[in-house]
């Protein structure tokens, strides 16, 4: 079973006590544990939400057929077709698409047929022959000619003319809606009103299939056995045999429903069923499985299914828009697959063999062969917010919550520990127990020490007191704590000291700590990058240097010493070796491997600030908690991107205006810059992977990259004769060289050699007269040299300010970003410090903005951000303010001057002008509108403290202002 492959762990048959279910079989067979969907409508650039038809040509463009036009989709944007030969093309509803051998590309849509032939579009069939009726679909038989169902009958592309049957050849029926040709030939047609028909290779007779069990049939797709499956709106599924024997599928099979519209087969083996109402079908195994618009379809109503050549499933509906079903790269273990909850914040490996999982709002639940037990409410457990996990020595689990302090497991009793029992905060994100056999806990305010049946805050000189998230013990017995702010703590012979940003460390919010085996201490931070530790030296490596990202949430290693990191777009590994190797000079930069929303993850997002968030099998297989789910990485067998796609050029353009593509672009002497050449990849799956570089022949002898950029523009070309090269990468480090251009611009007629040597020689003639002139001419174009060069080196100096003033700006919203706020921050403070004056801080987040994104889609998030900065732009009218977004859905307001009640009047202020902007949110549990959630602090600073302080002050009453039900200030 598939599900017995994605939790490995366990051969054991022993069970807890408690209330235990076998994990669903197959997942279920649950499409969605299998394919992450992604969706276009309108709002991403499809010229209407009625996807009709779908084809990939070998070019790697997928063709879409809509309610209103063609239009050709290249896996970042739309563009319509609108040919002038054919421009129905740009408005008509499109039905039917086919590309034949020869790469011609046919095109049914309500008024007729269209084709593209090497480049040029033009009509395939005289409406009057059809007396401008619609046509469905294309065939192509073995000898290479073309059919088509339309509604005015069947249509012969062979010769010089269409042959078009009707009636009275003896066609059953005119009004057909689809056909195929099966393995052996034979052309099958499905019909509106006569069912299903047939026409023998060398026979001229059409014969009715006897018994069908309906007088429409939407579409057919050839068996690979023989014979056909056939799509009706009403008896469901029919499979027709090769001797003519029917089987049919309906709804007492397993199938949502008997109104089907499309079909196709993956390549798998699978065969997907479009329905109408009812979502998508898939038939595997003998079994149907659907999903549908709960599942996160854009609609129910299925035009059409496609399976494109890089595995990917496409549905067209009625009004859902475009979606694709692709396969993740790495399983998920998650709700649908038996988990009480798919938020999973931390994963333990027990030494019995048992899979421990916490999550927030479904408890723990833990995981031994293919069963899993959930610890809730009712097996004794405070709360279902669950962080920190532990294994003490003598088997008992300890299992950390974020709102209810502390609980041990032990043969299926659970004991609770509070801040009744001595725990400084109910927030608990880590455990240890050091060779000395002290049990030490970290929570949100500081740390705690197990002393007899309770628990006493550790109080000593030098003891962290901000949020403890992760603990190591070293090798020599050293004790290390990773704090939101307090830096990297250390406890040695019974005495705490302290490393921070003074000493080297990128930041002084740690999320986590790793020895390898040569006892060196990595230590990830949260947004600046790794650092490590090595013999009291502390070195850093930073996005810029090649790492994948900067923020690290765990660190384990795997079998080839790789280090696995997560963070919030994913998770990447990088070579402990490569690391090195950069720290100590050997090498410019490191090469790190990420994995994020190209894999079809459910989540990009990944735990952390707690431990642990990874664990290791015995089998070598990764796993990290994510958002949706437990996402289970075997570093031996991870998804390969393959070569890089070929490339093709798409367009030129000179001067604005369209230039025929031939083999070779020929340039006038007259043309007007820029050249612009436009082009594309052969991959729709990996198009926001691909980068391009080019190389200009004869003008750039190197090669140039341009990131995604698909398009590269020439201002002026001299003439001569260039050789475009254009080149594409998945990955950065291997490119493939696959399109070429030959360019020639020819010279005008004073450039032409002849005529050069002929003024050459009239110039000598007239050199000695020309000579004053020609020196005065020099003297003015100096002068004119120097102008040009000072109004150069003004326009110079101001596009540097204005950077300067980009640089401490937010793109999106126009507040100040993280970078200005942090310098603000510093400032303030000591001013504030000076003058003994109190300052202010108003940290504001928008509810539920993960679940606005997910049901209105990324631009509508951005307009809901620009908004809310609207709003606090507004609200906060003072110059001394600083408003700034501080990260994703986060903003912060410094207040200098104001007390805490001044401060806390504000945020309601900006909180009720926000609900008064009735921004919808269908999606938030806390109002129908966007709302926002606020922390406030405030304090007279002192000048020896860390202004983080403040920040964190803020932060914990955000988390209460979230715990008390969104939309108010804390």
């Amino acid at each position: 079973m598939r599900l017995l492959l994605l939790i490995p762990l366990l051969l054991c048959l022993a069970m807890l006590n408690g209330a235990a279910r076998a994990l669903p079989p197959e997942l279920s067979d649950a499409v969605l544990s299998q394919y992450r969907i992604d969706g276009w409508q309108a709002e991403q650039g499809l010229p209407v939400s009625a996807v009709q038809t779908l084809h990939q040509t070998r070019d790697g463009t997928l063709w879409v057929g809509t309610g209103s036009g063609l239009a050709r989709f290249d896996g970042i944007g739309f563009q319509l077709v609108q040919p002038e030969k054919v421009p129905a093309l740009g408005r008509r509803p499109i039905f039917g698409l086919l590309e034949d051998r020869a790469g011609t590309l046919w095109v049914g849509h309500a008024g007729g047929a269209a084709r593209l032939r090497e480049g040029v579009w033009g009509p395939a069939i005289d409406p009057a022959l059809l007396n401008g009726r619609r046509v469905w679909a294309f065939a192509q038989a073995p000898d290479g000619s073309v059919w088509g169902a339309t509604e005015g009958g069947l249509v012969h592309w062979q010769g010089p003319q269409p042959r078009v049957y009707r009636s009275a050849d003896g066609l059953p029926g005119e009004r057909l809606r689809t056909l195929v040709f099966d393995r052996e030939g034979v052309l099958w047609i499905g019909s509106t009103g006569a069912g299903l028909f047939r026409l023998r290779p060398g026979q001229a007779q059409f014969e009715p299939v006897a018994g069908f069990p309906h007088i429409e049939v939407r579409h057919l797709l050839a068996d690979p056995e023989g014979g056909v499956w056939a799509a009706t709106p009403g008896a469901g599924l029919v499979r027709v045999h090769a001797d003519g024997s029917l089987q049919r599928y309906g709804v007492a099979q397993g199938l949502p429903t008997e109104q089907l519209t499309y079909l196709v087969r993956d390549d798998d083996g699978a065969l997907w069923i479009g329905t109408w109402g009812a979502g998508v079908s898939r038939w595997r195994d003998g079994r149907f499985s659907t999903v549908n618009s709960e599942n996160g379809l854009g609609g129910d109503q299925i035009w059409t299914v496609y399976a494109d050549r890089e595995g990917s499933l496409w549905a067209g509906s009625w009004n859902g828009g475009l979606n694709r079903l692709r396969k993740r790269g790495f399983p998920v273990v998650g709700k649908p697959e038996g988990l009480a909850a798919d938020n999973v914040r931390a994963v333990l490996l027990a030494r019995d063999g048992a899979l421990w999982v916490s999550t927030a709002g479904g408890g723990v639940n833990r995981i031994l062969g293919d069963r899993v037990q959930t610890l809730g409410l009712r097996e004794g457990l405070a709360t279902l917010e669950m962080s920190a996990l532990y294994e003490d020595q003598d088997g008992a689990i300890w299992l950390g919550s974020y709102t209810a302090g502390l609980a041990r497991w032990q043969n299926g009793r659970i004991e609770r520990f509070g801040t009744a029992q001595g725990l400084p905060h109910v927030d608990v994100r880590s455990l240890l127990r050091d060779h000395q056999g002290r049990l030490w806990v970290g929570t949100r305010s500081g740390l705690a020490r197990q002393e007899g049946r309770g628990f006493v805050a550790v109080n000593e000189p030098g003891a962290p007191k901000e949020g403890v998230v992760a603990m190591l013990e070293d090798r020599k017995g050293r004790l290390w704590f990773a704090t939101t702010g307090d830096g990297l703590v250390r406890y040695e012979n019974g005495r705490f000291s302290t490393l921070t940003r003074q000493d080297g460390l990128p930041s002084n919010w740690i999320l986590a700590l790793h020895e390898d085996a040569d006892g060196t201490l990595w230590i990830g931070t949260n947004g600046e990058g790794i650092s490590r530790l090595r013999d009291g030296q502390i070195r850093t490596v930073r996005p810029g240097d090649g790492l994948w990202d900067g923020l690290a949430q765990v660190f384990i290693a795997d079998e080839q010493d790789r280090l696995w990191i997560s963070c919030n777009r994913g998770f990447y590994w990088v070579a402990r070796r490569e690391l090195n190797d950069f720290l100590d000079g050997r090498l410019a930069r490191v090469q790190t491997t990420g994995y994020g929303v190209g894999e079809a993850l459910r989540s990009p997002t990944f735990s952390g600030g707690l431990q642990p968030v990874a664990a290791r099998d015995p089998k070598g297989r990764i796993w990290l908690p994510s958002l949706k789910g437990l996402v289970q990485v075997d570093p031996r067998r991870l998804p390969q991107l393959g070569s890089p796609p070929a490339v093709r050029i798409e367009s030129v353009s000179l001067g604005g205006q369209p230039v025929p593509l031939a083999a070779e672009l020929l340039l006038p002497p007259d043309s007007v810059p820029p050249l612009t050449l436009r082009y594309a990849a052969a991959t729709v799956q990996h198009a926001e992977r691909v980068r391009f570089r080019y190389r200009m022949e004869g003008m750039t002898p190197d090669w140039i990259e341009v990131g995604g950029s698909r398009e590269v523009n020439f201002p002026a070309l001299p003439h001569g004769q260039y050789r475009f090269h254009l080149a594409s990468s998945l990955d950065g480090q291997h490119w493939l060289e696959s399109a070429q251009l030959p360019v020639t611009v020819q010279p005008r007629l004073h450039e032409r050699r002849g005529v050069q040597v002929l003024g050459a020689l009239a110039a000598l003639l007239a050199v000695i007269g020309l000579y004053q002139g020609r020196t005065r001419q020099l003297r003015l174009r100096q002068a004119e040299m120097e102008r040009l060069v000072a109004e150069k080196t003004e326009e110079l100096r101001r596009a540097n300010e204005h950077l300067a003033e980009l640089s401490f700006s937010d793109a999106l919203t126009g507040l100040a970003n993280r970078r200005r706020f942090d310098e603000r921050l510093q400032q303030e403070w000591r001013r504030c410090a000076r003058q003994g004056q109190s300052l202010a801080l108003v940290l504001a987040d928008i509810d539920a903005f993960k679940a606005y994104n997910d049901s209105l889609g990324h631009a509508a998030g951005d307009t809901a951000l620009r908004e809310v900065a609207e709003v606090i732009r507004h609200t906060s009218g003072r110059a001394s303010d600083c408003a700034a977004r501080y990260g994703g859905e986060e903003f912060v307001l410094l207040l200098p001057g104001l007390d805490l009640e001044a401060a806390q009047a504000l945020a309601e202020r900006l909180r009720a002008a926000c609900e008064a902007r009735a921004l919808p949110h269908p999606a938030s549990p806390a109002a129908a509108v966007v709302t926002l959630s606020l922390g406030v602090a405030a304090c007279v600073p002192d000048a020896g403290a860390d202004p983080m302080s403040l920040f964190t002050a803020a932060d914990a009453a955000l988390y209460r202002a979230k715990q008390g039900g969104r939309n108010r200030v804390g």
